[in-house]
This record gives structure tokens, sequence and C-alpha cells, in this order.
């Protein structure tokens, strides 16, 4: 894909096909943002996948947090029940969520795209963050009590750190899921202004007809190049925290 991107056009058609580019050219990322609206596509898609993973881990690390520390009835089955509504495919839930959208007025709008990507992953990442909660001592959180904290600061001191891989493995399938979604972006907007990157992909070899595989590969790479980014870092971050959790023990 990425030595396609710095192919020629001649090139990416020539038979026999070759792995390594005799020429290297920028011209198609240059045409990629010439042509089409791939930086409004950009845009689009960072503020969904950014939006939608905090608001999903906030949701998620709270509900998870009172599922294992209170004791309700409804709290003891909400996570098998989380579990069977994030198994429920997605295109069986495209219809009714088209139809309340639209009747809201919320059609052709990012915010309502954000709600909507959330409830959606919303069951995962609580189902995820549960089990980290329940592996942090009840104990800590009440000496940190008697020691002055409310129950809101040993969550935010105490229970919070020793969860953060579970939150940043949430956070990078969210942000990965929400980056690359299809279904639903491409049904529920409907403007150019608001297209993401997976619809806008699509509308853009319909427009070209492919006519230049070494454009499409570019903005494919420059799809995959966040998130690959994205996973590096928070990988450090992983191997961080499994570290300190470790000597703490």
């Amino acid at each position: 894909m990425v030595l396609s991107s710095i192919k020629p056009d001649r090139e990416n058609a020539a038979y026999p096909p070759t792995l390594w580019p005799r020429s290297i050219t920028l011209g198609n990322y240059q045409d990629l943002f010439r042509v089409s609206d791939f930086s409004s596509y950009l845009q689009n898609s960072t503020f969904l996948a950014t939006a939608t993973t905090a608001l999903t881990l906030l949701l998620a690390t709270l509900a998870a947090y009172a599922m294992t520390r209170f004791s309700f009835r409804l709290l003891r089955g909400l996570g098998e029940l989380s579990l069977l509504a994030y198994m429920v495919p997605p295109i069986l839930l495209l219809v009714p969520i088209a139809r309340i959208v639209t009747g809201l007025h919320l059609a052709n709008s990012l915010p309502a795209l954000v709600i909507v990507y959330t409830a959606n992953l919303l069951p995962f990442g609580l189902w995820i963050l549960r089990s980290y909660f329940e592996g942090v001592p009840i104990e800590l959180e009440q000496a940190a009590m008697v020691d002055g904290c409310t129950r809101f600061g040993a969550f935010h001191r105490v229970v919070v750190p020793q969860a953060v891989p579970g939150i940043i493995s949430t956070g990078i399938f969210t942000f990965n899921a929400a980056w690359s979604e299809y279904l639903f972006a491409s049904t529920l907007l409907n403007g150019g202004d608001k297209m993401t990157l997976s619809p806008g992909l699509a509308l853009l070899m319909d427009q070209t007809g492919v006519y230049s595989w070494g454009m499409l590969m570019a903005a494919a790479t420059l799809v995959t190049l966040p998130v690959i980014a994205l996973f590096v870092v928070a990988q450090k971050q992983l191997v961080n925290s499994w570290g300190e959790g470790a000597l703490k023990g």
C-alpha cells in the first residue's frame, strides 16, 4: 500500500507489476488533497473518533466502577446484558437508529453520530473495565477513605491508576472502531462537509472510477498512520503501567 502510494500511475498500471518503485513521487498525496475533500474527511473522523473515545471511556469507567462496588439488583445483570447488547449485529440496529435520528431531526450531524457510536461501543468498554475494577482490592479504597479521601477521591487517586492498562486498551479499541466505521456514517451522513474517512474513500472511488490507484493507496496510507501511531504510543504506556503495578505489588 505504501509503495504503491509513491509510484506514478503508469508504474502502478504496468505489467508485469513491480514491488519496488522505479521512480518515487509524492504527486499522489498532492492530488488527493487537490481533487477531493480528504482534508474535511480527516477532520471529521478525528473529531468523531476523539469525542467517541473520550465519552465512552468516561461513561464506561464510572459505570464499571459502580457495578463492582455497589450492590443493586439492576447492576448484577447489567454486565451480562451489556455483553449481549454488544453481540447484536450493527446491521440489525441500522434501521431503528436511523429512524430515531431522523425523527429527532439530527440527521447529517456529527454530534448525533458521536452518540450513536458511544451507544454501540459502550457495552464492550463496560465489559472490559469491569474485570479490571474487580481486580483492584477494595481495601485500598477503604484505606484511602480512612486517610480522609472521599469516595470519588479514592476512585480517582487509587482505583483509576490501577486500571490504566484496561482504560488504554479500551481507548485503543474504541478509537479504532470509530475511526474506521462505515455503516452508520454512510447512512446518517449525506453532506460532503460532514463525510468521514471510510464513506469518503468509497465516494472517492465512485467519483474517480479508481483511475488513480496511487491516489487511493495514498489515502489508505494516511488513514492507517494515525491508528498505528496511537498504538505505538499506547503500547509504551501499557508496558509502563504494568511495570508500575508490578513494582507497587
